[in-house]
């Protein structure tokens, strides 16, 4: 019975894997919609054209190759789902994640179809990238529960509320929901079409605080100081690890976090001073998502820890 529940968790989690990376490419794929110009080739929505295979050109290619593939998403979504009810030792503890990935795919479907039909709102298009960040969310922490549950089969001890809201885990949460709004000022940067109000780094048109309350600058400038912000946020993480003593496997996180920080600092320089290269804009969005996650790892990891250490 340890053994068959063992080879179930082993797949499952092989699954969850590659099903997450799929749904990051996805993530990549919407920014590079956008940064091509290619929101709006379709102008009617579910169809292209009135056709569910329009003549193609790049523009269109690109704007139905994201429905398509969002659409294979969305079938592999619904047979996980079926795998998790089906074998009874997956019912119980993922079948909720994927019953909540399903209403967040269904929302992210209506979202997708307002946002050609709303004309790119830019509010529109930033509930879309963070409804899709969610639905991520949600498969990486089933990723991250079947991973912990496959270590120790005898246990379907994953974490508890309390271990996470605990009054030494708040530091953590905030530095996540600090990333998670930082994303949302990204998403105004780009739907706003912001990304070039200033023109150099780190100052703006040759100041630090803009005298000009133009709006693009404006948002501009927000997105900058929460990069400041999570900055510092980030190695004040680092520090507070030190001194509660975080495990090897989450200072690995945390060291994740400061190396993807960097990247990502080099990443939005770069796409100022080339302005807004296609792929680095791209890239720019996969790196900010994966540094929210692995500050999420940092905080659901410790968490993890501390509900085995409660149950021992």
């Amino acid at each position: 019975m340890i053994a068959s529940t063992y080879s179930h968790f082993r797949k499952f989690s092989l699954f969850l894997v590659l099903y997450s990376v799929l749904i990051f490419l996805n993530l990549l794929y919407g920014p590079l919609v956008r940064a091509t110009d290619s929101g709006l080739a379709c102008p009617d929505w579910p169809f292209c054209f009135g056709k569910i295979f329009p003549d193609f050109d790049f523009n269109i290619f690109m704007e139905v190759g994201h429905r398509y593939y969002s659409g294979f998403l969305g079938m592999v979504l619904i047979a996980g789902t079926i795998w998790a009810a089906i074998v009874p030792e997956l019912r119980k503890p993922f079948l909720g994640y994927f019953i909540l990935g399903i209403l967040l795919i269904a929302s992210q479907v209506t979202l997708g179809g307002l946002t050609v039909l709303l004309s790119l709102d830019p509010a529109t298009v930033n509930l879309h990238l963070l409804n899709a960040i969610l639905f991520l969310l949600c498969i990486v922490t089933a990723t991250f529960k079947a991973r912990v549950l496959s270590k120790s089969i005898n246990s379907n001890e994953f974490l508890t509320k309390q271990s996470l809201f605990q009054k030494d885990q708040i530091p953590l949460l905030i530095g996540v929901l600090l990333i998670f709004f930082q994303i949302i000022l990204g998403g105004r940067v780009s739907s706003n079409y912001a990304g070039l109000a200033c023109l150099e780094f780190p100052t703006c048109n040759g100041e630090w605080v803009p005298s000009v309350p133009e709006p693009k600058i404006q948002i501009q400038v927000q997105h900058r100081l929460g990069a400041y912000l999570v900055t510092f946020y980030v190695l004040l993480i680092n520090l507070y690890g030190i001194f509660k003593g975080f495990s090897a496997e989450t200072k690995k996180y945390v060291r994740t976090a400061i190396i993807l920080l960097i990247l990502q600092i080099g990443l939005g320089i770069v796409n100022v001073y080339a302005k807004l290269p296609k792929l680095v804009t791209a890239a720019h969005t996969g790196v900010a998502i994966l540094l929210f996650l692995s500050v999420y790892a940092v905080w659901v990891q410790r968490a993890s820890e501390l509900s085995k250490s409660r149950v021992s």
